[in-house]
């Protein structure tokens, strides 16, 4: 028998994998997209909108002077009557951390180098996470007034048929509700995309090709458009599926990335970051803008003997240059 047994031993190493596993890789979709605008001159963020006058096709009568409240093409025009304000307001973000002398100049921790610097990148990521989150939330703008912090108003109240209290939106540039498809996930189907492609295009005239923020139940339901339901007597449904395979592969594609409408199309980006899973957003980048104070920058903070100190911080404003624009998948369900 022996005389040691590993159970008795004294001083043993433990075995410690020089790694840290984080499986937490959420993308950001909206903030990667979106054009970055010039600094910001106030807090509060102003542009202008304007409109086309209605087309009419009445003629005028050979010879006809034009007069003061004349009409059919008589009478004068302001082409301009229809510019409005759109405003919005900025908002800080920003994540403060802070480690001990002896987790800096004593401690070996494994899979990091440097406890701080580990700290700091990591913060970086959750200041851009905390923008999606907020740019991508229903958000309505809020005024700082020393008690409550300034927010920007946020994609979900901007793509809405409602002004707001806070930095109104004018109501000739509220999103039509034909833009807004509220249709449960469950009964999702391929005319709910084609009427909000449709009303975006009676506002437009232009057919595009959309990059639309979906949560995940949402971006199901765009793949299950895959599978078409079919009437088979008159209390039951035979499920007809369409299979993207090629004859010779052992790989079936039952995934929706690309909708194809008549009036345009939207190209689907799952996030995790949306209001809720059932929520998507037809965005035109063209009308959007994220107007940055600062990016992301890293501030060192004194150290009064509790350890170093970083301040992570950002500060910026949501644009929608043009709400008509723009279009919403609302589901709640």
């Amino acid at each position: 028998m022996a005389a040691l047994f590993e159970r008795s031993q004294i001083g043993k190493r433990e075995d410690l994998a020089d790694y840290i596993s984080l499986v937490d890789a959420k993308d950001t979709p909206v903030t990667s997209m979106i054009p970055k605008g010039n600094k910001p001159g106030n807090t509060l963020l102003q542009w202008q909108v304007d409109n086309m006058p209605t087309a009419v096709s009445t003629g005028t009568v050979d010879g006809s002077d034009v007069t003061a409240g004349g009409s059919a093409g008589l009478g004068y025009d302001n082409l301009n009557a229809g510019r409005a304000k759109l405003t919005n307001y900025i908002q800080v973000f920003q994540r403060a951390i802070r480690v001990s002398p002896l987790s800096v100049d004593v401690s070996i921790v494994a899979g990091l180098r440097d406890e701080l610097a580990g700290m700091v990148a990591k913060g970086i990521k959750t200041i851009k996470r905390d923008m999606e989150l907020t740019i991508c939330s229903d958000n309505a703008a809020v005024v700082d007034n020393g008690t409550v912090a300034y927010k920007t108003k946020a994609l979900g109240v901007w793509i809405a048929n409602a002004a707001g209290s806070v930095a109104p939106i004018d109501s000739n540039y509220l999103t039509p509700t034909t833009s807004i498809n509220t249709t449960a996930t469950a009964s999702f189907a391929e005319t709910d995309a084609q009427g909000v492609l449709t009303s975006i295009y009676s506002q437009t005239g232009q057919m595009k090709t959309f990059d639309t923020v979906v949560g995940p139940t949402l971006k199901r339901a765009f793949s299950n458009l895959l599978y078409t339901a079919t009437a088979s007597g008159t209390d039951s449904y035979a499920s007809i599926r369409t299979l993207q395979r090629d004859a010779f592969s052992s790989t079936i594609t039952s995934s929706v990335d690309m909708f194809e409408g008549d009036f345009g199309s939207l190209r689907l980006h799952p996030t995790l970051f949306n209001e809720n899973a059932f929520r998507g957003y037809v965005l035109d980048m063209d009308l959007l803008e994220l107007r940055y104070t600062n990016l992301p920058q890293v501030t060192e903070l004194p150290d009064a003997g509790g350890g170093p100190a970083r301040l992570i911080k950002a500060v910026a404003g949501l644009i929608c240059k043009n709400p008509l624009g723009l279009g919403k998948f609302a589901a709640t369900s």
